[in-house]
């Protein structure tokens, strides 16, 4: 139902300048909700659909292949995985670095059990 969607008549209207929430604003143009179906679940998207009965205003995300972005896409979600994933690697070689630095400055770690201990640890996290 969601994919066969379309948008008779674009407005000009710009969202941002709208006020309300990510899933509706009010339209002081033509004094109407409009509905941000790439805010919703695939779920609620469609319900909003049947209770409308398709006459709406809607602002949504087509991709190449024709189907609608939502909020539960699983490629939206894959890739939400991977951004957290790059910056969690980021920290992880952050305090590796500011680790190995502080301990040169500091003789008494050169060598001893404690700075080996620290960098098993390290080696385990990231290996995570």
């Amino acid at each position: 139902m969601l994919d066969r969607v379309s948008i008779a008549a674009p407005c000009p209207a710009d969202w941002d300048s709208m006020p309300g929430t990510d899933q509706v604003r009010h339209c002081s143009q033509c004094n109407k909700n409009v509905y941000n179906l790439s805010a919703m679940t695939r779920r609620e998207a469609e319900a909003l659909l049947r209770e409308k009965e398709g006459q709406l205003c809607a602002r949504l995300y087509r991709r190449a292949d024709g189907t609608i972005l939502t909020e539960n896409c699983p490629a939206g979600l894959r890739a939400i995985g991977r951004r957290v994933s790059r910056v969690a690697g980021a920290a992880m070689s952050a305090v590796a670095t500011l680790s190995s630095a502080t301990a040169a400055q500091f003789p008494m770690f050169r060598n001893s059990r404690l700075a080996a201990m620290a960098l098993e640890n390290f080696a385990c996290c990231s290996v995570w």
